[in-house]
């Protein structure tokens, strides 16, 4: 098997940076609220870093194209990604925390599970959503969690409770530097996976389609050094009175640094007389079919947030309501990611670009838009909690075919010199939905109940893709058809155009025929005057 060296550079950083960095950013929520913050300021700090990571997203991916300082950014934002998850776990704790016994430690669940779990397999795989059932997807592949607070009522003696307002913590100097730590690592995630996917589609050139075989490393990545963190943590807590995250600390020193040396190695390829040009841009993105293009980016955002959120606590609710001491909860828990990882994301991110060439952007997003539906529609049929293992596979059609196409559409309407800036447009339309979706999720799972509110989802989304199909042929039909009526009429314009038609003055005048000459020059000036009479009215 023949090795491409010219790929292999991006592929190794795939793997390394969601391998380094997916254990901490996984147990991050979990590690924040055991500094002492109450669940309430947990995930009000989830919902304000990720809007700081849009903003300084947008302005690193044009100032990348700009001064074509692609490698520049790109080191930096791994170096702030790495700082702001490692300086996290040497943060001292609020006051509140450092009074907690040894017994607060096991935190609940979200109900009953705790992270003293008895089954050493599931505490390895699934350590790191101890808090509520956060999914590596959305934390890790695209930067951000609205971690789900303990129900009222339920918060230990050491933990601040979740009525505790932000304010409470204003006063000490610990929360300000947790919330600079969450800074740097929100705006280094966000901006690491916008010149990740960049920088890829740069090396990629027009073999864009395989995006998803480059991509599928840092799913590979993550799975497993998510299983082996979570391992040795449990290992080396052994006796402790709470779970302690140097080995994970330890690992992504270790292969954050490794990338850091394979990205400054890293041929990138752009050309210096490529200039970025704004008004392009936005001729690009204003286009109809875009729009309708983004506007569904927004809507998967907002769906596939709401899975990611709320997936795990559905699995729980259900599988304590078919037996109210389920044995196997932490196991199941770990079943659904490692299927939906390896049997469904990976799989799918090979064959994403075979499925892209066969069925084009559009029909791509189209099946993506109906999986993700037909998914979260067959959550609310689900009884028996097992039944929940076939559904994880269709994560391969909802996500990596999904997270593809939109890296793939956007790299292809991206002016040259472009590339950065388009996709950072795309990537910061998804984590808006991505925002709302704690919201508007957490509305319906608290009103609704869980299964009610997976249903209404999967409705929306099987009634968006009626909506889509409709407003795409109305696109094609009118505003395509349109703009293929004005190049004709531009075209014409310029064969009509005096200044195009100044070669034939001057063949007449050599050939020696000025009255035709000037015969020619009258009938441009009758046929200018006609233009300008067409082109107003």
């Amino acid at each position: 098997m023949k090795i491409n060296k010219k790929l292999l550079p991006i592929k190794v950083h795939y793997f390394l940076r969601y391998a380094g960095a997916a254990p901490l950013v996984m147990l991050l929520p979990l590690i924040v609220r055991s500094k002492g913050l109450s669940p309430q300021t947990v995930g009000v700090l989830w919902t304000v870093m990720p809007m700081v990571g849009l903003i300084a997203n947008s302005i690193c991916g044009m100032l990348a194209d700009y001064f074509k300082a692609y490698r520049t950014i790109f080191l930096a934002s791994i170096t702030s990604l790495t700082v702001g998850l490692v300086a996290m776990y040497w943060i001292p704790e609020l006051p509140v925390a450092a009074q907690a016994s040894e017994e607060t430690f096991n935190l609940t669940l979200v109900g009953n599970a705790t992270l003293s779990s008895s089954a050493f397999l599931a505490n390895s795989s699934t350590l790191a959503l101890e808090l509520a059932g956060v999914d590596p997807e959305m934390t890790v592949g695209e930067g951000q969690a609205a971690p789900l607070a303990l129900p009222p009522g339920k918060g230990t003696s050491g933990i601040p409770e979740e009525t505790e307002s932000v304010a409470s913590f204003l006063h000490y100097p610990q929360f300000w530097i947790i919330v600079l730590a969450l800074l740097l690592e929100q705006m280094g995630i966000t901006i690491c996976i916008m010149m990740s996917d960049s920088v890829c589609f740069q090396i990629l050139g027009s073999e864009r389609h395989l995006y998803g075989r480059q991509r599928l490393w840092g799913t590979i990545g993550m799975g497993v050094m998510a299983i082996v963190s979570g391992a040795l943590v449990d290992i080396y807590s052994q006796g402790l009175p709470q779970k302690d995250y140097l080995p994970a600390i330890i690992s992504c020193i270790v292969l954050m640094s490794a990338d850091i040396l394979v990205v400054a190695r890293m041929k990138i390829p752009y050309s210096s007389d490529e200039k970025l040009k704004m008004g392009k841009v936005g001729n690009s993105l204003v286009h109809p079919e875009v729009l309708l293009f983004l506007m569904t980016v927004y809507v998967m955002g907002a769906s596939l947030g709401i899975v990611w959120i709320f997936k795990l606590m559905l699995v729980e609710d259900v599988a304590l309501a078919w037996n109210s001491d389920f044995p196997a909860l932490k196991l199941l828990q770990g079943l659904v990611l490692g299927i939906e990882t390896f049997g469904g994301e990976v799989p799918f991110f090979f064959l994403s670009g075979v499925i892209i060439e066969r069925l084009g952007y559009t029909g791509v997003l189209i099946v993506s838009v109906l999986s993700t539906g037909l998914r979260c529609s067959l959550y609310y049929t689900v009884s028996n909690p097992w039944c929940f293992l076939p559904i994880e596979l269709l994560n391969g059609l909802s996500y990596s075919v999904f997270h593809s196409v939109m890296g793939a559409y956007a790299s292809h309407i991206a002016p040259p010199g472009a590339q950065a800036t388009v996709q950072s447009v795309f990537r910061s339309t998804f984590y808006v939905g991505l925002s709302t979706a704690g919201f508007l999720g957490g509305l319906l799972y608290n009103t609704q109940g869980g299964s009610i509110a997976f249903l209404k989802v999967g409705v929306f989304d099987l009634i968006y893709v009626l909506v889509f199909i409709l407003l795409h042929f109305l696109v094609k039909k009118y505003c395509i058809a349109g703009e293929a009526s004005c190049v004709a009429l531009q075209d014409d314009a310029k064969q009509n155009d005096p200044v195009n038609r100044v070669p034939e003055m001057e063949k007449l005048f050599l050939e020696k025929k000025p009255q035709e000459a000037s015969g020619s020059m009258s009938r441009i000036h009758e046929d200018t005057k006609n233009e300008c009479v067409r082109f107003i009215v």
